[in-house]
């Protein structure tokens, strides 16, 4: 009886320090994806504020998509599109929350923004919830979707 409690003792402990070792590991990777989809979404929002469109072609996913907070869908192309053309201008985005989960080669990041954005001569920015998923295609993070929600009045 001795022996089996010593055995068992013995296997949970080591079983412990593996997964332990495993989970420092996984934290690790999650950490640096998690370093690199900020870093890069501070790309994106640096870019958009210039009214340069260069980065987004490299960051948005060619199937990139965007569900403004008035529920309106725009493509990658149209994003550009726009941009380039002067339609829409990003006044100002300012980044008041920010978390990230990582889903292996995805992540979500949820964040809160007050932005001042012209589109087409009309004020449509203002207090808005954005979710964006993230994926990584090789070395590169693309940006494959953003979702936009009005906050309350």
């Amino acid at each position: 009886m001795k022996f089996i409690f010593l055995a068992l003792t013995i296997v949970v402990i080591t079983s412990t320090q593996t997964f332990g070792e495993t989970s420092r590991n996984d934290q690790a990777q999650i950490s640096e994806a998690q370093r690199q989809v900020l870093a890069i979404d501070d790309r994106r929002r640096d870019a958009l504020l210039r009214g340069d469109a260069a980065p987004l072609r490299q960051i948005y996913a060619d199937d990139y998509t965007l569900v403004s907070a008035a529920g309106d869908v725009y493509s990658k192309s149209d994003q550009i599109k726009d941009l380039t053309a002067g339609q829409v201008k990003y006044e100002k985005i300012e980044v008041t929350e920010r978390a990230s989960r990582v889903y292996g080669d995805v992540v979500i990041l949820l964040s809160r923004e007050r932005s001042n954005i012209v589109r087409n001569g009309r004020q449509v920015g203002g207090d808005i919830r954005v979710t964006r998923v993230y994926k990584k295609f090789g070395p590169q993070w693309r940006l494959l979707a953003t979702h936009a929600s009005a906050i309350g009045p």
